[in-house]
Formats: structure tokens, C-alpha cells, sequence
């Protein structure tokens, strides 16, 4: 995935970026597709950040581990390998805009609560 003209990305806030389907889509496939850890460090947060260029193609991931304090921590294997393998998945992106309607690279981050192996929460809401 490359991004278009100079690179520069907006949040995906200001640039109306959306996914096919919205939030719902996006919880339906994390519902549908990850397995529940049940060994190791098992609750957290799994926080994975991307850019989605001004075609909708999605790239250059990149993930934090947090505690149920959102304190930097260490979470079973499986569970980020899970969460971050489902969100490279994820090609249904409606690219943002600019303020001349033009399409334009925007950065997204979805936040996975994991509770006792099990996922309790995706966000943005």
C-alpha cells in the first residue's frame, strides 16, 4: 500500500473515512473470526493504528499492548496476532476527503478489549 501524493494523512475524523457497513461490519468479523485465549496473560486492551491511502487500501500497521489500566503491558501471543490479522482483513474502506471532495490518505485506529481471553469491546464506537 503506498500513499497518494506527498503522504500526508489526516485523522480519520476530519476526513470522514468509513468503513463499508460502519462499526457494526467491523465488530461482526472480529465476532465471527477470533478465538478465545484462555492461557497466558489474557485481558487487555490491543490497540492498532493504520493509514488508509486515497484508494481505500489499508497499511503500515502498528500496535500497543495495554492493560486493563491502560498501562503498557504484555498480552498473550495469540490474542495480538489475532486481533492485528483480522484488522489487516479489513478491505472494505471508504476512503476520506478533503474539503474539495477529493479522496485523501487518512490514519484509523481501532482498540480491542479483551476481557479474560474473550473480546468485551471494539472501539471507536
Amino acid at each position: 500500500m503506498e500513499l497518494c501524493g506527498l503522504g500526508i494523512l489526516k485523522p480519520y475524523y476530519f476526513t470522514g473515512l468509513e468503513y463499508n457497513g460502519g462499526m457494526y461490519a467491523i465488530k461482526e468479523k472480529y465476532i465471527n473470526e477470533y478465538i478465545p485465549v484462555k492461557n497466558g496473560i489474557n485481558s487487555g486492551i490491543v490497540k492498532i493504528r493504520f493509514d488508509i491511502n486515497c484508494k481505500g487500501e489499508a497499511g503500515n500497521y502498528e500496535f500497543e499492548t495495554y492493560n486493563l489500566k491502560y498501562e503498557p503491558t504484555t498480552l498473550n501471543d495469540s490474542i495480538v496476532n489475532q486481533t492485528i490479522s483480522i484488522a489487516k482483513e479489513l478491505d472494505n474502506w471508504i476512503p476520506g476527503t478533503n474539503d474539495e471532495n477529493e479522496n485523501i490518505n487518512s490514519f484509523k485506529f481501532i482498540a480491542i478489549k479483551i476481557s479474560n481471553g474473550d473480546i468485551k469491546e471494539i472501539l471507536p464506537k
